[in-house]
């Protein structure tokens, strides 16, 4: 799904990362080619081994400052990211497929966590219950005191995605989003959140200021884009020339 990580990407750069690349087989590569002018891209050729290796020379030898894993990922993928994840010890937020590669063994996860404290994990209520058996209660308190459990159990902050939003750190600490609408529930809006939670971190504000103040500016920015489009007519892209205008807002505000 050669869309999400282009939207990933962009969401970063809206947000302020200053250089953005997307790392995928030859074949998404030369779609994207086609379509991104400011992000680079790193194709992942050969076998297995030969992935691992030029993902993991990139990451050193660019200081690549945060991984986003899972935007737009299938089956093929889920044996390089494990591999990755082994060996690299810098912030990850883990999206969509990333989540799934571990649904069956949620242990692999935690080993994980326990070496790497700078794990974000971006599920929406399918995914949650995908990657912990545990299905979201439809109740706010209920809801956060299940992503709680889930955070402190796994070691990783937690962005339980909804109506609303919760973010929960390992360490307990709990924010509940109040901006954002139903029409951020249309495909791809996912991505985006993840790409602008990555800049931020790029930018080292820490990893549970980025994902509260990232779930703020993304709901912030739907808000905006409902204003002049209705929530019927909100699609993902939208977004991206709506963060600019949430910051601004946030700003001037004062609200973060």
């Amino acid at each position: 799904m050669v869309g999400a990580p282009l939207l990933c990407g962009l969401g970063a750069l809206r947000i302020g990362a200053g250089l953005v690349t997307i790392a995928s087989s030859t074949e998404v590569i030369e779609k994207l080619e086609k379509r991104v002018l400011e992000i680079m891209t790193l194709r992942l050729e050969g076998d297995i081994e030969d992935q691992t290796k030029i993902l993991l020379d990139f990451i050193s030898d660019r200081r690549v400052s945060v991984l986003v894993a899972g935007t737009g990922f299938d089956k093929r993928q889920v044996e390089l990211l494990k591999k990755i994840l082994k060996k690299i010890n810098i912030p990850i937020i883990l999206d969509a497929g990333a989540l799934t590669c571990f649904a069956d063994n949620l242990p692999a996860l935690k080993m994980i966590a326990e070496k790497n404290t700078q794990i974000v994990a971006t599920p929406h209520a399918g995914e949650f219950e995908k990657l912990t058996g545990i299905k979201l209660s439809k109740e706010l308190p209920e809801r956060i005191e299940q992503s709680k459990t889930a955070s402190d159990q796994i070691k990783i902050t937690i962005v339980a995605k909804g109506s609303p939003t919760i973010v929960v750190s390992p360490d307990g600490e709990v924010y509940v989003n109040e901006t954002g609408n139903p029409g951020l529930s249309t495909a791809g809006t996912g991505d985006v959140l993840a790409g602008i939670v990555a800049g931020l971190i790029a930018q080292d504000i820490g990893i549970a200021n980025s994902a509260k103040a990232g779930s703020c500016i993304h709901g912030l920015a739907g808000d905006l884009v409902v204003e002049e489009k209705t929530q019927v007519g909100l699609i993902a892209s939208d977004l991206l020339d709506y963060i600019p205008k949430a910051l601004e807002e946030i700003i001037a505000n004062n609200s973060i």
